[in-house]
């Protein structure tokens, strides 16, 4: 590795997704040197459903997304297996539909604007730590940096690089974006479609963009194998099968289920999907990925050595939410699966447990406060313990 009159960086974030991106800009802003690192070539797809929930916003200082959404939903549409159950409307946006190259490129141009350095189509190659500083060899020439930041993903190796033992893998994804019909796009304006009673867990799911829908599916790690012929099925049930494929991908999802599992280690923290730092119930992580990138800057801003604050700031800010996610994953899976059409009907007639969603999604709420006005829902949730 060759550093000789190499230029020694504040922060080096790895991967320009939105805890990348927020980080970076965050960091930048408040005047700390900062190179974002993105291995593909900027704008690049990913696989993802696309959907922003509302709180998000909040998290990023009221951003106005609009130069890079494709609409936005307030309607829940319930189905199992294809089959229509009910919907339920919100008063205000549940989410902002974007397609996350745009959304990417638009968070990653702000860093940019904010001082950073950005870098695309560079692969990181090794990290090693040497005193105060880590050297990192790239694709493009070698970097020292006094602070990391991984926010590469969920399968990607800085964690490990590191020796942070992140989360395990504990779901798996597959989207397919399709060029859908007319009618098809008038059926699901303002309405994403949530398709129950896939075993042992899990669901189907659809979000209407410009001209196009996300349609996919998350279910255990061990149905991965089968991912692809469900999500066929799921699309064929919804009279897709000839609709024009735009994209196809698979990827895993994280979960971290205790304040055991590492988010940082000395000057290096991991961020977002990275960290494991997704929803149970909904496997979601574009906020949780955005909560992490500031928490992050803001131990890095005030410390040397942020990994315990970073630490006690997620452990304190984003692990509850994510347990509290966790238990009301496993009762309603439970129920789902046990007594469906019993789950259904309740779901549908208690409509106070649908506004407490849209208030956790549109920020005014946290699972962990809705939660606390149920007190049966932890030993129920002691006792379903060993499922998931």
């Amino acid at each position: 590795m060759t550093l000789a009159g190499a230029r020694t960086w504040d922060a080096l974030v790895i991967g320009a997704g939105p805890a990348g991106a927020r980080a970076a800009q965050q960091l930048s802003a408040a005047g700390a040197s900062t190179l974002l690192l993105e291995k593909q070539s900027l704008p690049r797809y990913k696989a993802c459903g696309g959907g922003v929930p509302a709180r998000t916003l909040l998290l990023l200082d009221d951003l106005d997304i609009a130069p890079v959404s494709e609409g936005h939903v307030d309607t829940i549409d319930v189905s199992r297996f294809g089959q229509p159950q009910f919907r339920k409307k919100s008063e205000r946006p549940l989410a902002w539909m974007v397609m996350r190259d745009r959304f990417d490129q638009f968070l990653t141009d702000l860093a940019a604007e904010s001082g950073a350095s950005v870098r695309d189509a560079t692969t990181v190659q090794s990290i090693v730590e040497e005193d105060a500083f880590y050297e990192v060899e790239t694709s493009t020439g070698a970097v020292r940096a006094r602070h990391v930041l991984a926010a590469d993903g969920a399968t990607g190796p800085t964690a490990r690089w590191l020796g942070i033992d992140s989360a395990p893998t504990r779901s798996a994804a597959y989207e397919v974006e399709v060029a859908a019909p007319r009618a098809a796009l008038d059926h699901w304006h303002r309405a994403a479609n949530v398709d129950v009673g896939y075993r042992p867990w899990g669901y189907g799911w659809v979000f209407p963009k410009e001209g196009k829908l996300s349609v996919g599916v998350v279910t255990a790690p061990r149905r991965g194998r089968t991912i692809r012929q469900q999500t066929d099925r799921y699309l064929s049930r919804l009279g897709l099968t000839d609709a024009d494929v735009l994209h196809v991908q698979g990827h895993p999802i994280r979960y971290r289920r205790s304040i055991r599992e590492p988010v940082a280690r000395g000057r290096a923290l991991l961020l977002g999907d990275a960290a494991g730092l997704a929803d149970e119930f909904t496997a979601e992580g574009i906020a949780y990925a955005v909560h992490s990138a500031n928490l992050a800057a803001d131990a890095v801003l005030i410390s040397d050595d942020p990994s315990a604050i970073y630490a006690d700031a997620v452990n304190q800010h984003i692990q509850p939410e994510l347990d509290a996610a966790r238990t009301i994953s496993r009762l309603y899976y439970w129920c789902i699966t046990t007594w469906p059409r019993l789950a259904l009907k309740t779901s549908k007639h208690v409509n106070y447990l649908w506004q407490a969603f849209f208030r956790v999604m549109r920020g005014e709420s946290t699972y962990a406060e809705e939660m606390s006005i149920l007190p049966f829902s932890r030993p129920i949730t002691r006792t379903l313990s060993g499922y998931a």
